[in-house]
């Protein structure tokens, strides 16, 4: 495969466009990375819920905090947060990416503010980390594992 053919998949990743099936694995790596980072980027920082239809898989799963999601499921949890913490900035902070897997290290800053999480507004400035490891195939996430403490920030805002 060209140097130029690997390239033009991820200028394609970039503006939104799904990759090839047919990239090698070390492209295809590179190709999940930055999709991942694009979740990031877009589903929290751009509130872009056309990218959760894009990019979460149709028979995927999220094992989260508050139990196993589908894509709707994944959204209405979001919302909560969303309606928590309504100026939510998340930063990637690492990633590590292998074939069809991708974990990201991030770091979320918030600031309490709404009922998202069953809780009246504290106005708390929070930052928590976690990471996320998630399965991709065919440009699409199919699995996806959250670790982070959601007990210790319920706590921190009681």
């Amino acid at each position: 495969m060209s140097e130029s053919r690997r390239l033009s998949d991820l200028d394609g990743i970039l503006t939104e466009k799904r990759p090839s099936k047919d990239i090698d694995i070390s492209t295809r790596a590179e190709v999940n990375r930055v999709l991942a980072v694009r979740w990031f980027q877009q589903v929290w920082n751009e509130r872009r819920t056309d990218t959760i239809d894009e990019l979460f898989g149709d028979n995927a799963v999220g094992h989260m905090e508050g139990g196993d999601q589908n894509r709707d499921g994944f959204k209405a949890a979001r919302e909560g947060l969303l309606n928590a913490f309504p100026d939510i900035e998340v930063k990637v902070e690492d990633t590590v990416a292998a074939g069809d897997h991708v974990v990201v290290r991030w770091l979320v800053r918030g600031t309490h503010q709404g009922f998202g999480l069953g809780l009246p507004p504290t106005n708390r400035q929070v930052e928590f980390r976690g990471m996320t490891w998630m399965t991709f195939k065919d440009g699409v996430i199919v699995e996806g594992w959250d670790s982070w403490n959601l007990g210790a920030l319920l706590e921190l805002l009681r």
